[in-house]
């Protein structure tokens, strides 16, 4: 544990608590860009991104991966997007994974990225998340990761992106710019939709604690 993480501190998210498993928290997040149906995976114990994750608990993460993924598409009825700002751009600096209904825009994310940086990172695709871990060993790189439900998972290794970089594209990709920071949503609507959000996808979990 991390003192004065948020991600450390259960009561800081509790009331936005999907469920949880040993290792991980599923939590609607602040900042719910589509309207519901955003949520994080939070491992319990401090790091510093889902990469750096040991490979003993890779297995556990991914299974909870599909299972919030199924969760999200049946409810909302979209492919989810996942993505990460692995070290790079993050608001909280504790590992936490991003999955939210948006369709399949991946390919965009991809072709936004790469006219943003140029030449001057890595971007490309890979053949699974589990990937992720084996790159991240070799290099030990910051990154942003992201993929969705029909496309193909992408790295883009050591981006000069600024704080909240993939939830500005995203925000702006899906129409709604003025949601890219978290922190500047009108809270009551965030309320709202958080709180939407935890009502429509607890049913799908069972309390294992």
């Amino acid at each position: 544990m991390a003192e004065d993480c948020a991600f450390c501190d259960r009561s800081k998210f509790e009331e936005r608590l999907i469920s949880e498993t040993e290792l991980f928290y599923v939590v609607a997040t602040l900042g719910q860009i589509t309207e519901g149906g955003y949520a994080l995976i939070i491992p319990k114990y401090h790091l510093p991104c889902i990469a750096d994750m040991h490979d003993t608990k890779a297995g556990p993460f991914l299974n909870l991966v599909d299972e919030v993924r199924q969760a999200i598409e049946k409810e909302y009825g979209q492919e989810v997007l996942i993505f990460e700002h692995g070290i790079v751009g993050q608001s909280v600096k504790h590992a936490h994974l991003h999955l939210l209904p948006t369709g399949n825009i991946a390919d965009k994310i991809a072709t936004t990225v790469r006219q943003d940086f140029v030449a001057e990172v890595d971007c490309f695709p890979t053949n699974h998340m589990d990937s992720l871990w084996e790159m991240y060993e070799k290099t030990k790189e910051p990154y942003l990761f992201w993929m969705d439900g029909s496309g193909t998972p992408y790295i883009c290794w050591d981006p000069p992106a600024p704080m909240q970089y993939l939830r500005t594209v995203i925000a702006k990709l899906l129409g709604r710019p003025e949601r890219a920071n978290w922190r500047n949503m009108s809270p009551e609507l965030d309320r709202q939709l958080w709180s939407d959000t935890v009502k429509r996808l607890k049913p799908y979990f069972k309390p294992r604690a």
